[in-house]
This record gives structure tokens, C-alpha cells and sequence, in this order.
């Protein structure tokens, strides 16, 4: 009996292992489907709440997409000509940026470091024109890569339209059988696990329900925050700035070190001086302050609770598996898997080999 369960074991496990092998090597086709599947799981609470109210859940789901569907719209009607709008005004002030840093920033650097940076086009191609020389075929060797690569690999480029067309179908499907689906899964957990298996999911819940949901908030907040803020400090591109520097929190600390550096940077050759970059430092860290001490509890309630470093290694590994794909579900994946560690270290320390 006892051989019988052990085979049986590693049969299972020969399974799991040969399944997980197979989601890897098909990860570029399943990828779309995960997406849809979080959106799913992000508004499916929202769903049942309208369905205690009442509304048929087919209804439900067709509000959550009305909404969705107006912010974009929203979104392309207010948001893309103020873009527009400000990236032409930077673009006719850019001479003047860069005649200050000819005039001005180049002179100190070369009298701080004592080298001779090339200014006018003669010294430019003076001072290139040799090395071009010299390390052209290595120079060109990738940028040929590249054009071959995007004139062989069309199909990748339809695969991203594809996938583009495949994550509202798949989103639709999944929160249609979103309850379903949580009822089958827990109907293949053996009833002896079934109150331990529920345990583990529920703190999953508690870990990862907030943050999709919060993290959308939270990036429309710092967007709208960001955008005004540096429109009042006067600094150009202002939502430009604000979209980056919002977008780039869906990795963690990226966003605030990306959007303050390119809002310093404007703001300095803007204004040519130091008080304006200032007021922006001050406003980011003011606004990062309000963010992680206030809006980010409150919105995304328990949050991930991931270590710093945890999530930096996340995003590391996430993005040399599945690259940028990976890069936005490295937390989410991250908080999973530190569930799943719990679990085995807690039935470690109730197991024999713990115990002797």
C-alpha cells in the first residue's frame, strides 16, 4: 500500500512538473490569457457586488466594461490633446534648450573636469568622424540585426495584435465564469486539505486583491497629481511627466526615480536655475511621502507586503524570463509564491522530519 501511495506521489509530481515545463515553453501564447485572467480576478469582486444588488450578472459585466470603456475614452479625448498640446510647445522651445546647454552647460563641465567637449558641427565631425571610421562594422553589425530581425519577424508583431484583440474576449469569459471556476477548483482540493488549502487562499486574497485594483487607482492618482503639480510649478510637459512618472510605479520605485529625473532635467533647462528643480524634487518627494504613507493603505488596503528587496529581485527575474510581460506581474507572481513558501514551511515544522 505504502509502495503503491509513493508511486502514485511521484506520478503526480511527474505531472505537475511536465505541466509546469509546458506553461514555460507556451508562456508568449499563455501570457494574454494571465492578463485577462487578473483583470478577472481584480473585477469580479465588483461583479458579485452588483449582483447582491440584484443585477444579473451578465448585466454586471457589461457595466464593468461600459466604465472601462469610458475611461479609455475619456482618457483619448482629454488626456492626448493636452500631450499634444505641450510636446509642441516643448518642441518649439528645444532650440533654446539646447543653446543653453552650448552656451552655458557645456563651458562648466569642460572648466569642472578639464576636457574639450565638441560644440560646433565642424568639431563634432572632427572628433567623430575617426572613431565612425574605425568602428563602423561593429557599429553596424547590431543595427543590421535589427532591421533583418524586423523584417523576418513579422509574425511577432501580429502576434501582439492578437494579443491585444484576445485579452477583452478572454477578460469577458473568465469574469462570466469567474465563480464557476472558483467553485470547480475547489472541488479537485481532497476534503482532508480543503479547510487548509482555503486557509492559503484566503491570505493570496488578502495579499493580492488590493493591490491590482489599488495599483490602478493609484496610478491614475499620481497621474493626475503629478500632471497638476508640475503644470503649477510651470514645468513643461507637465502630463507628460506625470502619465511616466504614474506609469512607471506599476514596477515599484521606478516610476519615481524615472519621473524625477526627466522633470529636474526640464525644469532645469527650462528655467536655468536651481530653484525650479528644487520645487520639483520637493514636490515628488512630497507627493511619494503622501503615497506610500496615506493613498496607498487606504486604497490598496493589505498590499502585497513584499521586502524591498524581494521586489527588486522579482523584477529582475520576472523580466529575464518573460521580459517586460514579466517585469508587470513580477509582484503579483512574487506574493504568490511567498504564500506557497508559508504553506511548505509550515508543513515542514508539523512534519516527522521537523519533529525528530
Amino acid at each position: 500500500m505504502a509502495d503503491a501511495r509513493g508511486e502514485a506521489r511521484w506520478g503526480w509530481l511527474a505531472i505537475l512538473a511536465l505541466g509546469i515545463g509546458a506553461v514555460y515553453l507556451t508562456s508568449s501564447v499563455l501570457i494574454p490569457f494571465l492578463i485577462a485572467f487578473l483583470l478577472a480576478y481584480a473585477f469580479d469582486p465588483v461583479v458579485v457586488f452588483l449582483e447582491r444588488r440584484r443585477i444579473r450578472r451578465s448585466l454586471a459585466i457589461w457595466f464593468v466594461f461600459a466604465v472601462l470603456s469610458a475611461i479609455l475614452v475619456i482618457f483619448l479625448l482629454v488626456v492626448i490633446p493636452i500631450i499634444q498640446e505641450e510636446t509642441t510647445r516643448a518642441l518649439e522651445q528645444l532650440p533654446r534648450y539646447l543653446e543653453h546647454v552650448r552656451t552655458d552647460i557645456l563651458p562648466y563641465l569642460e572648466r569642472q573636469f578639464g576636457i574639450n567637449i565638441p560644440k560646433t558641427y565642424d568639431e563634432i565631425s572632427a572628433a567623430l568622424l575617426p572613431r565612425l571610421k574605425e568602428e563602423a562594422p561593429n557599429i553596424f553589425r547590431p543595427v543590421t540585426a535589427v532591421l533583418l530581425s524586423l523584417f523576418s519577424n513579422t509574425a511577432y508583431l501580429l502576434a501582439a495584435i492578437a494579443n491585444l484583440i484576445v485579452i477583452p474576449f478572454a477578460f469577458y469569459y473568465f469574469l462570466k465564469d469567474f465563480e464557476a471556476l472558483k467553485r470547480g477548483f475547489k472541488e479537485y482540493i481532497p476534503p482532508r486539505h480543503r479547510s487548509e488549502v482555503a486557509k492559503w487562499l484566503r491570505e493570496l486574497d488578502l495579499s493580492l486583491s488590493g493591490f491590482i485594483r489599488g495599483q490602478l487607482l493609484v496610478i491614475l492618482f499620481l497621474a493626475i497629481i503629478y500632471g497638476t503639480g508640475l503644470t503649477l510649478i510651470g514645468v513643461d510637459l507637465a502630463f507628460v511627466l506625470g502619465i511616466i512618472g504614474a506609469f512607471g510605479e506599476i514596477v515599484p520605485y521606478v516610476g519615481f526615480v524615472v519621473g524625477l529625473s526627466l522633470a529636474v532635467l526640464v525644469g532645469f533647462l527650462q528655467f536655468q536655475d536651481l530653484l525650479h528643480p528644487f520645487y520639483v524634487i520637493l514636490f515628488f518627494a512630497t507627493v511619494q511621502s503622501v503615497q506610500g504613507l496615506v493613498i496607498a493603505p487606504l486604497v490598496m488596503g493589505q498590499q502585497v507586503g513584499l521586502h524591498p528587496l524581494v521586489v527588486i529581485a522579482a523584477v529582475y527575474i520576472g523580466g529575464d524570463l518573460f521580459g517586460f510581460i514579466g517585469v508587470l506581474l513580477a509582484v503579483p507572481g512574487a506574493a504568490v509564491v511567498v504564500v506557497l513558501l508559508k504553506a511548505l514551511a509550515e508543513r515542514y515544522r508539523r512534519s516527522a522530519l521537523y519533529k525528530t
